[in-house]
């Protein structure tokens, strides 16, 4: 009933496709390829971007399947879009009602489907069992706060959890609690997230900001949620009493907030990324999307959004992947599983204070970044190869 009203009021903030919200429920002009089609679903950008190495491997031993990825956000649309390939289609996910659940399974009749963390759709799930469709739960993971509440329901839930044929969690200890619930079939994967490739760049963006860029001091702060942008003005404006030429890389999560992040410039002088202008500015303002991939390859140290809050961080790999130092500050917790391997690099950034002084630290020692991401590299390596060995008898039954 309330569904067009939401339809508007995310089309009014930008969280809907303008041209595509009827996929939304279930409908869509795109015609399903005849022959075997693979379905993996991930909320995010994040998620998104995991599916894909995932993909490549499929393609290894069954070179004529179709898949579909299905995602709620636009911007893991836009994202995904550009990388996928021919007979891969992309969707959006339907509200989870009845009739909506039906209209995409009967045009879409998916053989297998995979999900990635926890998405967990109870229609879906059950549309899904009815239709006897292997299901499978990946990069699962499972909070303290998430199993209390799904104590509460622990019999529907367990209904749920019946229909997936495998589930696959990030670490024991979701493993664990998913068996609290009545998920026996639970085992630990890993957090397939380490598999993914590095983000692609355009070499010819690349080059121009290296250039522009030349020998000043910089760094990027990543996936910045609201609240954090004044506090990495801050940091900047104290670093910059050491370091005078000092440029901060700043690329929101959300580009709707771009002019917001522009009023709160006090203090310091800011550019964007659009107008492909530097000079002395102190800001460089990231106003596209999909730019990480160009400056994380230029900046030898990454700070991770959504940790000077309490959302939690983002995903720390991608920037050492590619040669950059992670740092985040106090709130970085949806990451807990990856944390073993960054043990004993110091990442975590408590205090402003701290934050400063690290980074004072490192731009004045630019070798001690060298060392600790060689380190890093060395460490995720050997989880990869970990993973890869299981995920590759996963796909074995598919």
């Amino acid at each position: 009933m309330f569904a067009p009203l939401l339809i508007c009021s995310r089309l009014r903030k930008g969280l809907e496709h303008a041209t595509r919200f009827s996929e939304r429920y279930g409908m869509t002009n795109v015609k399903r390829p005849p022959g075997e089609l693979i379905w993996f679903h991930g909320a995010s950008v994040g998620e998104g971007l995991s599916i894909l190495p995932l993909i490549e491997k499929i393609r290894v031993t069954k070179p004529n399947a179709n898949f579909l990825i299905t995602t709620t956000t636009t911007a893991a649309a836009k994202v995904l879009e550009a990388r996928v390939n021919d007979n891969t289609l992309h969707q959006f996910i339907p509200f989870d009602a009845k009739p909506w659940v039906n209209k995409f399974f009967d045009h879409w009749q998916p053989n297998a489907v995979f999900f990635v963390e926890s998405e967990i759709w109870p229609n879906l799930l059950i549309a899904i069992n009815k239709r006897k469709i292997k299901a499978y739960l990946l990069n699962a993971r499972l909070s303290q706060k998430s199993l209390r509440n799904w104590l509460y329901i622990r019999k529907f839930s367990q209904k749920l959890w019946k229909c997936f044929t495998g589930i696959y969690t990030q670490s024991d200890e979701f493993t664990q609690r998913f068996d609290q619930l009545g998920a026996c079939m639970a085992q630990t994967l890993g957090n397939i997230k380490l598999l993914s490739k590095p983000l692609p760049f355009d070499i010819a963006e690349y080059d121009y900001w290296k250039n522009k860029i030349g020998n000043r001091r910089c760094w990027i702060v990543a996936s910045t949620h609201s609240g954090e942008e004044a506090q990495i003005f801050e940091v900047h404006k104290k670093l910059k009493k050491f370091f005078p030429d000092l440029l901060t890389i700043i690329a929101p999560r959300h580009m709707q907030r771009i002019d917001d992040i522009c009023r709160l410039s006090e203090g310091v002088s800011i550019t964007k990324f659009s107008d492909k202008v530097l000079a002395d500015a102190d800001i460089l303002l990231v106003d596209a999307l999909a730019k990480l991939g160009v400056f994380y390859r230029i900046c030898r140290v990454a700070f991770i959004g959504g940790s000077l809050i309490p959302q939690g961080g983002h995903n720390p790999l991608e920037p050492a992947i590619l040669g950059a130092l992670p740092l985040w500050g106090p709130y970085f917790f949806n990451f807990d599983d990856m944390m073993p391997i960054f043990k004993g690099i110091p990442c975590q950034q408590h205090t402003q204070e701290q934050l400063v002084s690290t980074l004072e630290d490192f731009f004045n020692h630019p070798e001690k970044i060298n060392g600790l991401v060689e380190i890093l590299q060395k460490n995720i390596n050997q989880y990869q190869q970990a993973i890869d060995l299981k995920i590759k008898e996963i796909l074995k039954v598919i």
